[in-house]
């Protein structure tokens, strides 16, 4: 079973069976039976059981849109505590890689290793939040060079 729903076999106009909701979303039943409890509208009342696509595709939104962690621009996200952090001590590594820009830099809490993803245009906000050290991207060697 996939850690995450599909969408795109739903249809939005269709409606489904607790089976064949669990089927098109790549669930189990009881996945479906226990979003019903959690808010997921159904038309109980029907006998089987129904659930209406748009109905199907608005709750996975919504569950994947609360998952999401909004940062402020002084915080990375640590894996490990699973919580927006700062880094220790505002030191952060910056790294460049053609047009791709990474911060890297040691969670305060647990110090394990976060990195953000960032645009090059804003690298200078970020120096006047943190003191970065700038790092050259490693070589990447293609194997017709051997």
């Amino acid at each position: 079973m996939p850690k995450s729903a599909k969408l795109s076999g739903i249809k939005s106009l269709r409606c489904y069976t607790i089976q064949e909701a669990a089927g098109v979303t790549g669930g189990s039943d009881r996945t479906i039976r226990a979003w019903i409890k959690q808010g997921l509208p159904a038309l109980e009342s029907e006998r089987p059981t129904l659930v209406r696509g748009n109905a199907l595709i608005s709750f996975i939104e919504g569950q994947r849109q609360a998952r999401k962690s909004h940062l402020s621009r002084d915080e990375f996200y640590c894996l490990k505590c699973r919580a927006a952090r700062k880094p220790a001590g505002a030191l952060v590594d910056c790294e460049t890689d053609g047009a791709r820009t990474k911060l890297t830099a040691l969670c305060e809490a647990c110090d394990t290793i976060m990195h953000k993803p960032i645009t090059p245009i804003s690298l200078s906000e970020v120096s006047d939040i943190f003191d970065v050290t700038m790092r050259s991207a490693p070589i990447r060697s293609s194997k017709a060079d051997h």
